[in-house]
């Protein structure tokens, strides 16, 4: 009765181990597929009231068109760096300029993204979506809008922009 009960432990042991979630595994993942340059495609920015968490506004920007302009790139590399560039500036009639924003080393801790700027602060941004095509991260902060949100003006809200990414 001992050996089946003992052979018995031994099996849910090994199949309960093999059941664990590998955060490793994940992360690994996401560094590798990370790596490249993202263009920006879409940003859904949500806004909420602070206290009751209700849903007061919901926009979505497709950079196509006219929005084209707004468009960025992210760009990681294998070392941990990362940095955002803009584009698309008229000067005069025909010259376009293009501005790196910002300088920061990246993490990646299970589905969290944290960015470290060089000059200061630290952003979390969950990992929506990460393959070898796409890229949705997401960012929650709290801030005052500008008032042709058409929301009341002085008054901080919780907003969430989710911003989508095609692989370069």
């Amino acid at each position: 009765m001992k050996k089946p009960l003992l052979l018995f432990a031994i099996i849910t042991l090994f199949a309960l181990n093999a059941c664990k979630k590998d955060d490793s595994s994940i992360k690994d993942q996401y560094t590798k597929l990370i790596v490249g340059t993202w263009k920006s495609t879409q940003l859904n920015t949500k806004v909420y009231d602070l206290s009751s968490n209700e849903l007061l506004k919901d926009s979505t920007t497709t950079y196509e068109g006219e929005f084209s302009a707004r468009s960025f790139n992210e760009v990681y590399d294998i070392n941990n760096n990362t940095f955002s560039v803009t584009y698309s500036r008229k000067i005069g009639a025909s010259v376009a300029t293009a501005d790196t924003t910002s300088y920061a080393t990246y993490t990646i801790l299970g589905n969290n993204l944290t960015l470290k700027q060089r000059i200061g602060g630290t952003q979390t941004k969950p990992i929506l979506v990460l393959n070898t095509t796409a890229m949705c991260l997401q960012y929650t902060f709290t801030g005052m809008l500008n008032p042709t949100w058409g929301l009341e003006a002085g008054v901080t809200y919780k907003i969430t922009q989710s911003t989508n990414y095609k692989k370069l």
